[in-house]
């Protein structure tokens, strides 16, 4: 086989070139730390690094949620634990108001206190976090949970009707607040002034010892307010809707007729219409439509345990949207004597406190939940990145010896090339 001159040069420039360029690999992985400098290197292990990276972010994010609702559940525990105290006072200042031989000025020094206690109360259910979100308002986290009436100067919930969950792991979510109204509002009571489901919201409770404790012991109407927060209105636009409510005394009934009318953008909506409609059939003396918070209430005008309102479902879909049942009533009560209420108002604290209690017992679960599952994260994240490391990362040892290896290769194919280039008859000539 004849090989010419030329041949042998260019076998020899090509041999160096191939060692160079092996040599300029090993060099750049040893600046750069890592395995490979493109994807196309090694597709699968460029793939693997990309998901294991996805992974290791993506669990990073659910520590921060977990950072993020441990710092608004150890709020709430701590506007629960105000909140706590202040029930204690306020059952304190009820004993005091059972004793029978304090004055009319002793019980309205008394009364002071409770509305301060109530005022302070408030405060806590509205307290917000650092991004200025109502803690215990849901997921209407931008609206105080509770609003004053500025007639009945009682507070109604306005927040939420669903409570805020925060992901911790792929398949684990863990709420980072309580809804004011299971707190507060949605209570158990044995009062006459419960509402239809033995429920009283501890304002009430507190208004009530207030009123007592003025001398304004009043009989009360009967009241059935639907359980269901209209959140985004109604829209009976195109709907055949129409019920009843039969108000006793009398009994009085006023048939409603909401069909075709155009969307409802809110409760107030809602309630302006029934009451104009009232008004127009002259049914307004009797019964009256307000809103409470995010919900419909309807009353009775009469007071008293003769007083009652009822709701019958004609056609239509409202009493479910408003959440009410066909035939759902409420009586009204007779004025209590002051001993009796204040014997129903340190029940209805106890409840509370109860309440307060379940409330920072799920708190502590969570708490708890948290700091499991931030563990179990943190090795995750700690395997992940030993798998990752394993994967992308250079092995320096071994690469320092093949850079030497191939700085060997390189020298010699260099020499090499200086002794072939020579192997010319022209040297000879």
């Amino acid at each position: 086989m004849r090989i010419s001159t030329a041949w042998s040069q260019q076998l020899s420039f090509n041999a160096m070139s191939s060692q160079q360029a092996k040599l300029a690999k090993v060099q750049q992985q040893l600046s750069s730390g890592l395995k490979m400098s493109a994807p196309a290197e090694d597709p699968a292990a460029a793939a693997r690094i990309l998901d294991l990276d996805r992974s290791i972010a993506k669990t990073e994010q659910y520590q921060s949620n977990i950072a993020a609702t441990r710092g608004r559940l150890n709020l709430e525990e701590s506007a629960l634990e105000a909140a706590n105290n202040i029930m204690y006072s306020a059952k304190d200042l009820t004993i005091q108001a059972k004793n029978g031989t304090l004055s009319s000025s002793d019980r309205l020094a008394i009364k002071a206190e409770v509305d301060q206690l109530v005022k302070e109360l408030a405060g806590v259910a509205n307290s917000q976090n650092a991004n200025g979100e109502y803690i215990f308002s849901g997921d209407l986290a931008t609206v105080p949970a509770f609003a004053q009436n500025a007639t009945t100067g009682e507070y109604a919930y306005q927040g939420g009707p669903q409570q805020r969950a925060l992901q911790i792991s792929p398949t684990r979510q863990v709420a980072d607040g309580d809804l004011g109204f299971k707190v507060f509002e949605n209570i158990n009571s044995s009062s006459p002034a419960a509402d239809e489901n033995g429920k009283r919201s501890v304002f009430n409770t507190l208004k009530a010892l207030s009123d007592g404790l003025d001398a304004t012991l009043n009989a009360t109407p009967g009241e059935i307010t639907g359980d269901r927060f209209l959140r985004y209105g109604l829209d009976y636009s195109a709907a055949t809707v129409k019920f009843d409510l039969v108000a006793n005394p009398g009994p009085v009934t006023a048939s409603i007729d909401l069909s075709g009318k155009p969307a409802f953008a809110g409760v107030e909506d809602v309630v302006t219409e029934i009451n104009a409609q009232l008004t127009a059939g002259g049914f307004n003396t009797d019964i009256q439509a307000r809103s409470n918070g995010n919900r419909i209430e309807f009353a009775s005008v009469a007071t008293g345990a003769a007083s009652s309102i009822q709701i019958n479902n004609t056609s239509g879909t409202f009493l479910n949207d408003a959440g009410f049942t066909n035939g759902q009533v409420k009586a009204g009560a007779n004025a209590q004597t002051f001993q009796a209420q204040l014997g129903d108002v340190l029940a209805d604290l106890d409840a509370a406190l109860g309440s307060f209690l379940d409330a920072r017992a799920s708190v502590g679960a969570r708490l708890n939940a948290l700091d499991s599952q931030e563990s179990q994260n943190e090795k995750y994240v700690i395997d992940t990145k030993s798998t990752l490391s394993e994967t992308q990362d250079l092995d320096y040892a071994e690469a320092i010896s093949r850079y030497q290896l191939q700085s060997t290769a390189l020298q010699a194919a260099q020499q090499t090339f200086t002794k072939i280039k020579d192997l010319s008859l022209f040297n000879y000539l």
